[in-house]
């Protein structure tokens, strides 16, 4: 018989990896069964659907991502900025006219803050390049690791950006619904096909599924151990908040 196995309790990324190789054992599997066949095939559908409605989220995550990247470097293109302008405050500093230099390619390339974000990442790429001749007053005045850092934050978000299009594009192609409403469809479609095959053995014996008996047994194994040790780990963190919060209790 396929044990029972707490699906709901999987996290999306494991439920979708979950559903992936139970849906691989079902068509290896697949014995004659008018009954099953068409929900294997729904199965096999919904499972497709889950893994696009996962590519969804990704891309939302990647988009924060990219977002948090152009913040990054709109605050570094102001630290190198700033950086500069202190020196530029003292006329008797020996580092006064190299920070001039510096200063004066920072103001005539423009504030790329001001611009779109792809104006903007070309227009930090131009000022690492006019900057790079005067890598020796970078260095002087200590602004060239403030420049190196601005220019990979760049580098970063132009491949954030880049990826975040190709991903915004393949949802505007597929669509579909979110994770969270596949999953209402695929776990009781899950105990469908297991009670459906459990009655069939109890009468009929397990001589069709004993293989896939034996594997998917083996699949909700391990994931039963992965949901265990996890409990476990929960409970030993709310144990330690509770004795924290006693403890300071009794000093207070």
């Amino acid at each position: 018989m396929i044990k029972k196995f707490q699906i709901t309790a999987l996290r999306n990324a494991e439920h979708l990896q979950f559903v992936t190789d139970a849906d691989k054992l079902f068509d290896t599997h697949k014995a004659e069964n008018s009954l099953l066949e068409p929900i294997y095939g729904e199965f096999s559908r919904l499972r497709r659907e889950e893994e696009v409605a996962m590519a969804i989220e990704v891309s939302n995550a990647k988009i924060r991502e990219k977002n948090a990247a152009e913040h990054y470097r709109d605050r570094l293109h102001g630290k190198l900025f700033s950086h500069v302008k202190t020196i530029l405050y003292d006329e008797n500093d020996p580092l006064f006219d190299a920070a001039q230099q510096v200063m004066r390619v920072i103001k005539e390339t423009g504030n790329p803050t001001r611009l779109s974000e792809n104006a903007e990442s070309a227009m930090l790429t131009t000022l690492g390049n006019k900057l790079e001749p005067y890598r020796e007053d970078l260095t002087a005045i200590g602004a060239a690791v403030h420049l190196d850092k601005l220019l990979e934050a760049n580098r970063n978000f132009m491949r954030l950006e880049a990826e975040c299009r190709d991903i915004v594009s393949t949802r505007l192609q597929t669509g579909g619904p979110s994770t969270t409403t596949v999953r209402k469809r695929v776990d009781p479609l899950y105990r469908l096909i297991t009670d459906t095959i459990n009655v069939h053995i109890g009468v009929n014996g397990e001589t069709s599924y004993a293989q896939l008996v034996a594997d998917l047994n083996t699949l909700i194994a391990r994931y039963d151990v992965l949901l265990s040790a996890r409990l476990s780990r929960k409970k030993e963190a709310e144990k330690k908040e509770t004795e924290k919060k006693e403890t300071e209790k009794k000093e207070g």
